[in-house]
């Protein structure tokens, strides 16, 4: 889909969620999902502060953790084979 080490603009992230739609809400809605999201609401203030302060440490740190769990070493991969179609 890119080049390693090229950042993706808004504008083309933009455009590439709205062509996935369907196939992301497929994804958060599967049982992989679910439970991913249930993790990430244990967590939900100190995302959402994270994000609204930019700390980028923070949030590194969550998915890191995430990553580590079968859900979302899965829901990754998913995401991963929906964005090189």
């Amino acid at each position: 889909m890119r080049d390693q080490g090229k950042q993706l603009d808004p504008s083309q992230a933009e455009q590439i969620v709205a062509s996935k739609a369907g196939d992301l809400g497929r994804i958060v809605s599967s049982s992989d999902g679910q439970k991913v999201k249930a993790l990430m609401q244990q967590d939900a203030d100190k995302l959402k502060q994270a994000v609204q302060s930019g700390d980028i440490s923070t949030l590194k740190q969550t998915f890191d953790g995430l990553m580590q769990t079968q859900e979302g070493a899965r829901l990754i991969g998913e995401i991963q084979k929906m964005m090189k179609k």
